[in-house]
């Protein structure tokens, strides 16, 4: 196995072992902290949405926009950007989505409200596609072989700890800031940090992931063939399954909490703070643990602390939010380190982008499901059901993949 040094790219002296933790593994984690704190600001839209008079179904559609342009514009950026430098694409990105966040104390009501605030969305959305998939790209080759579940159980947290962070703090901001698009202003300052980490960076991010269009075998058919001949489609449904749950929860957790009298607080802070202790002090044990046996019972404990949120009494609302953490905090990391590993070196990137994809698409399907629930005159607890309901199928199509799996080994010692 090769060794890298600090920068992640060069042997060490002494053939040392090689630690996840280089100077680019931590420069993107840093920078995606900032950049994530974007959508983290975003748990009060929905509630901001209400509070001036949008309708259910419009408030869903507005939730989604932004997936929408991520989903549509991720496999144009994956196959371009893999093949040329992600510096400036992802300076650009990051200048866009903090322009946005500025604009909103600006927006005025009136009949086109909803058609800018949605164009707004939308091109946060161009944005966060260009700014993930160059990361994704960058980060799958600061992860050392042997070590994929706890790379991404680690980087994960760049997600995490702005849901532990930034809901506590701006429900103490709010009302000193002077309302949610004062907070979403304010959040932009985070793009300052984000755009300095590409200094240090930039050696990297001119790399291309692919080669140029002629130098070799990894054009558009071979892409193609990566994605449709990866056998991970189950994976990619449980993906996909798993994280419309956890859109729902985080986008419609404030109002659940309107009608049972939790404080949505409590939720982000004891669920983020349990899957990073969980993920710092368990991340060595990832990649020993059965996976298909594990995912299963996570999707089980997550379906049953939404459905617990919903109608159990108060008191136990804290332990099913450590519950979710748990359970979440394993799942992912396991899924993701899956598809890592049934991936060739040639398709790891292509693949870890196509995992991507179906986040995107769960950020677009969750809202639009949420707020569909709530136009059915079903109200939050209805969308929780739904959330448990959703994150069940999860686990079926991890337990799917290795029937599959089971059924052509069979068949492999059958034709032998």
């Amino acid at each position: 196995m090769p060794i890298f040094g600090p920068s992640g790219r060069h042997p060490m002296p002494g053939g040392e072992s090689q630690s996840i933790f280089s100077r680019d593994f931590i420069l993107l984690f840093c920078m995606s902290l900032c950049n994530n704190s974007y959508i983290a600001v975003y748990y009060c839209f929905e509630q901001w949405l209400e509070g001036v008079g949008v309708a259910a179904g419009w408030r869903g559609i507005l939730l989604s926009c932004m997936f929408v342009m991520v989903l549509l514009c991720r496999p144009l950026a994956s196959f371009t950007l893999l093949k040329r430098s992600k510096l400036v694409p992802l300076g650009c990105a990051i200048i866009l989505s903090s322009s946005i966040m500025l604009a909103y104390p600006f927006l005025a009501g009136g009949p086109h409200f909803v058609g800018i605030v949605a164009g707004m969305r939308a091109l946060q959305g161009v944005a966060l596609s260009v700014y993930s998939t160059c990361v994704t790209a960058v980060l799958v080759s600061c992860i050392p072989k042997g070590q994929s579940a706890r790379g991404f159980a680690l980087f994960s947290l760049t997600l995490l700890l702005p849901y532990s962070i930034i809901p506590a703090l701006g429900e103490h901001l709010l009302p000193l800031v002077g309302g949610e698009p004062y907070l979403f202003a304010w959040t932009s300052l985070l793009g300052i940090p984000a755009l300095c980490m590409l200094i240090p960076l930039a050696p990297r991010l001119r790399i291309p992931e692919l080669p140029a269009a002629g130098s070799g075998s990894m054009n558009g058919k071979a892409v193609l063939h990566a994605v449709t001949h990866s056998g991970l489609s189950c994976i990619y449904l449980a993906c996909l399954t798993f994280s419309i749950m956890t859109w729902l929860a985080i986008l419609f957790m404030k109002g659940l909490c309107t009608l049972t009298g939790a404080q949505a607080q409590n939720f982000f802070m004891t669920y983020t703070v349990t899957m990073i202790l969980i993920r710092l002090f368990g991340s060595h044990m990832f990649d020993t643990l059965p996976r298909y046996r594990v995912v299963p019972l996570c999707a089980l404990g997550l379906a049953v602390s939404m459905a617990g949120m919903a109608w159990l009494p108060s008191w136990a609302f804290i332990p099913l939010c450590a519950l979710y953490g748990v359970c979440l905090g394993v799942l992912y990391p396991l899924l993701a380190s899956t598809i890592y590993d049934r991936s060739t070196d040639a398709t790891r990137s292509i693949n870890s982008n196509v995992m991507m994809l179906t986040f995107d698409a769960s950020g677009m399907l969750g809202p639009l499901v949420g707020g569909a629930v709530i136009q059915l005159g079903l109200d939050y607890r209805g969308v929780f059901m739904t959330a448990a309901l959703i994150v069940s199928m999860s686990g079926g199509f991890m337990l799917l993949d290795r029937l599959r799996l089971a059924l052509e080994e069979r068949r492999q010692r059958a034709g032998a």
